[in-house]
């Protein structure tokens, strides 16, 4: 894929940028692993958590066949032809494929103005030279009638809503299954943030490559495999990382949900969990003192109460004689030493 070598230049200043930030923040994550996150009881996975996780399932297999199977056609690839073919070959070898279509004849037609249009049509699709007829502009040549030639600025306005579309869906089906009608846990809800900037860099990365790509690059290619097709190339991009954020999504929701990993309480579980230690110790001494009073108003009770009491203190307790010498010699090492003190 040629969308590999577009993306180093947008990784390689983020590095620089960042540095060895992330390698910190793993080392310190991995040094306080045993404190932070403990292995707990298994639990049954919530029926609300369940369809979240089917949710996040079905979405992530959908944008796979999306990836796979879902693309528009290239008429390079299904004709098996250089890029540099002429429109009238491309047309009798397509007629022989299948039947043209009102779209294939605009295509052809588009593609057939100038070798612009066949470069467009590697940066965007074949959507916006078919469907957008705003995107053309009057180009005058010496000594030649003018001619329509699409601009790249509006073909990739064009294309803005197309790209868009897929990360909005996405970002509802994140937006719902991490509500807390579908979410048993706090941190489970808490993973829309991390996965919605995931989101947002993922589109800002596709778009950027998008804009920044010199088409020029490819006009001077012949054979279909020295052309960048950045449409295809992104398209494949852009599901296949949908695909494993839900993914990623249902996993972690499986694992905190079940209890796999019991990470540590936030703050609002740690004050319901003192509300409740709370509520407990006054409940227990609430009946302490109910008991107290109904044992001192029975008199054979209150006895046997006061018997017990003093059986305690008159009972001597036994100290072994190993750590009777060992008292005794502290204590006067501690005396001869206060003694040695007072006469300096």
């Amino acid at each position: 894929m040629g969308i590999f070598s577009q993306l180093v230049p947008l990784v390689k200043p983020l590095t620089f940028l960042i540095g060895p930030a992330p390698l910190f923040y793993l080392y310190r994550s991995w040094q306080s692993f045993p404190a932070s996150l403990q292995r707990s009881q298994r639990r049954d996975l919530p029926k609300s958590s369940l369809f979240a996780i089917i949710v996040l399932i079905t979405a992530s297999v959908i944008y796979l066949c999306i990836a796979l199977f879902g693309d528009s056609e290239n008429i390079y690839s299904l004709t098996q032809a250089r890029f540099k073919t002429s429109v009238t070959v491309l047309q009798s070898r397509l007629s022989r494929i299948r039947s043209l279509s009102p779209q294939d004849h605009i295509l052809l037609e588009r593609l057939a103005t100038s070798l612009s249009e066949r470069l467009n049509y590697a940066s965007y699709g074949p959507k916006p030279l078919i469907d957008c007829p705003w995107c053309l502009a009057t180009h005058v040549q010496p000594n030649s009638p003018p001619i329509l030639v699409g601009e790249s600025t509006m073909y990739l306005l064009f294309s803005l809503p197309r790209i868009i579309s897929p990360y909005l869906v996405h970002a509802f089906i994140l937006g719902i299954t991490t509500t807390p009608f579908f979410s048993s846990t706090q941190f489970t809800r808490n993973l829309r943030v991390y996965l919605s900037y995931a989101l947002g860099l993922t589109l800002a990365a596709e778009i950027w490559i998008l804009a920044t790509f010199d088409s020029n690059s490819n006009s001077s290619a012949n054979e279909f495999t020295e052309v960048t097709w950045l449409h295809w190339d992104l398209h494949f991009f852009r599901f296949v990382m949908l695909s494993v954020n839900a993914g990623i999504h249902a996993t972690l929701a499986y694992i905190l949900d079940t209890g796999a990993i019991d990470l540590p309480a936030t703050r609002e579980d740690r004050l319901m969990q003192l509300a409740t230690i709370t509520e407990t110790v006054t409940a227990r001494m609430r009946l302490s003192r109910i008991l107290r009073t109904v044992i001192l108003q029975n008199s054979v009770w209150r006895e046997r109460a006061e018997g017990w009491w003093n059986r305690r203190k008159v009972e001597r307790i036994e100290i072994p004689e190993d750590i009777r010498q060992k008292w005794e010699r502290e204590a006067r090492i501690w005396v001869d030493g206060m003694i040695q003190v007072k006469e300096q």
